[in-house]
């Protein structure tokens, strides 16, 4: 027999066409482990592996995306109904000491041009929580 006819023979396992060489881990507590050896079991996959591909792959994520913008709108609104309390708490106020120090015949003259402004105040604050109604049945899914 002649060494040079002779092929080598390779040895060992063929290599796969794709092979999975990206890993990760992760850790779980008692309680979790349990859990996922359980539904491992009902699953009936032949490998932990298959399995947890199949969970994280295969299964529908849900993703949550946080709108800033609306969040910074919201802050918005909040602290304008503050300052409108704050604009009441202050007419009460200077009403109050108007009739200590001019009485109730010359403050409702005097406070006639601020009560006025508060009157438009108040009604531009109903026109925009008018405008957020009918903003969220807009964005609402149907």
């Amino acid at each position: 027999m002649n060494i040079e006819n002779v092929e080598k023979k390779k040895r060992g396992r063929k290599p796969k066409a794709d092979p999975q060489k990206f890993r990760y881990m992760f850790r779980l507590n008692d309680k979790d482990y349990k859990r996922l050896l359980a539904m491992y079991e009902r699953s009936g996959k032949r490998s932990m592996s298959a399995f947890l591909t199949d969970c994280v792959l295969n299964k529908p994520l849900k993703i949550i995306e946080v709108n800033k913008t609306a969040i910074d709108f919201v802050m918005l609104l909040s602290s304008f109904f503050t300052q409108f309390r704050a604009v009441k708490n202050n007419f009460n106020q200077m009403y109050s000491a108007l009739v200590k120090n001019f009485g109730e015949k010359k403050a409702l003259e005097m406070i006639q041009v601020v009560a006025q402004s508060t009157r438009e105040f108040g009604l531009l604050k109903k026109k925009i929580e008018e405008t957020i109604v009918e903003l969220r049945g807009l964005c609402l899914p149907k």
